[in-house]
């Protein structure tokens, strides 16, 4: 007992109370008229204290007359006579049904006219409004093993005792009791079997039902996965010929600019013509260097400002910077300079001769 006290002690707490709490509010959902469609109640032949026998679906629900159906019954139940029993009303505190349990025990042990061996009960707890809130009435039925025996020897003579069902009136409700002990394990055992089975079913209905509204998103996000994993391996196998066709724009480009150039010749006597005409007498030019359409010159002058503003102001000239500032060593009559420009190829024209400066 010590050993599975512990069992349910988590960091010092006892979780049984919760357990039972869970059990309890567990088994009342399913009463509810929602679940109770999974739990079927199975068929039982009901043998009235006439010696009438009639159907009836469980001792919480009325019976009727069976029929065809009533020789299909696998269960059988005796309701027993009022003047076997004996009633008593308890009232006590709102317990557990645990714990209410063994409260009813310690009650029934001391109210007991029968032997301890002999004894059988039940009991229920009657719904009354005029009853505080932190109380209960609970009516108890006691009754003899040894008698009921007698009974159903002597009244129903076809039964097994063992098999049969033992069934009281309520005292609460119109319909009846089971009086725990008999041959009730057969019956429930059985309709908790089909039950689960009830319950795997609406499980595996569930899941259909989920894997059917999941599957078109399902598929559309393999859609786009299967769309994103051919675009990357388009992209890598595309990747070799794209460069290829970069490498190829810029190869084109560069022969686009090589035929404008070839295909507009600067005349070198007219660029030598314009550049002389463009210089003042006082200029003195050390190094002429043409690439292209771009001059670089070099040399020496009055005034290096004033130069490049009359090589900006030339036709045919434009872009003139000094790269270099111009530089005027001491006691010297000129600046030195290095000055960029670019021909435009449009006033240029081809000169047979070089004009004398």
């Amino acid at each position: 007992m010590i050993g599975m006290r512990h069992q349910t002690l988590l960091f010092g707490i006892d979780l049984s109370p919760l357990w039972r709490d869970l059990v309890a509010a567990w088994r009342g959902m399913l009463a509810w008229p929602v679940f109770a469609w999974l739990w079927p109640k199975l068929p039982v032949r009901l043998w009235l204290t006439t010696g009438h026998a009639v159907l009836s679906r469980g001792p919480g629900t009325p019976y009727r007359e069976g029929g065809r159906q009533l020789d299909r019954a696998a269960f059988n139940a005796i309701l027993l006579p009022e003047p076997m029993l004996l009633r008593c009303v308890v009232k006590l505190p709102q317990l557990q049904s645990q714990d209410r349990l063994a409260a009813l025990a310690l009650q029934v042990a001391g109210l007991s006219p029968f032997p301890a061996d002999e004894l059988v009960w039940t009991h229920e707890v009657e719904s009354n409004n005029t009853l505080p809130a932190d109380s209960a009435r609970i009516h108890l039925v006691l009754a003899s093993r040894r008698l009921i025996r007698s009974y159903v020897q002597q009244h129903h003579p076809n039964l097994t005792f063992e098999a049969a069902e033992v069934w009281l009136p309520s005292a609460v409700t119109p319909f009846y009791l089971l009086l725990p002990g008999f041959g009730e394990t057969a019956r429930l055992k059985k309709t908790a079997i089909w039950g689960w089975v009830s319950a795997c079913l609406v499980i595996v209905a569930l899941t259909l039902l989920a894997a059917m509204a999941i599957t078109p998103t399902a598929q559309l996000y393999l859609r786009a996965y299967q769309a994103q994993a051919a675009m990357t391996a388009l992209q890598k196998t595309a990747a070799p010929v794209l460069q290829q066709r970069e490498a190829l724009v810029q190869t084109t480009d560069q022969l686009v600019k090589l035929a404008e150039l070839a295909g507009n010749p600067i005349p070198p006597l007219e660029t030598l013509r314009l550049i002389t005409d463009a210089l003042p007498d006082d200029t003195f030019v050390v190094s002429l260097q043409i690439q292209g359409r771009k001059v670089t010159l070099a040399g020496q002058t009055a005034n290096a400002s004033t130069l490049m503003k009359q090589l900006g102001s030339t036709p045919g000239l434009r872009d003139v910077i000094a790269p270099t500032p111009a530089t005027k060593p001491l006691g010297a009559p000129r600046e030195s300079f290095t000055i960029e420009f670019t021909l435009d190829a449009a006033p240029l024209k081809p000169a047979a001769t070089l004009p004398a400066k």
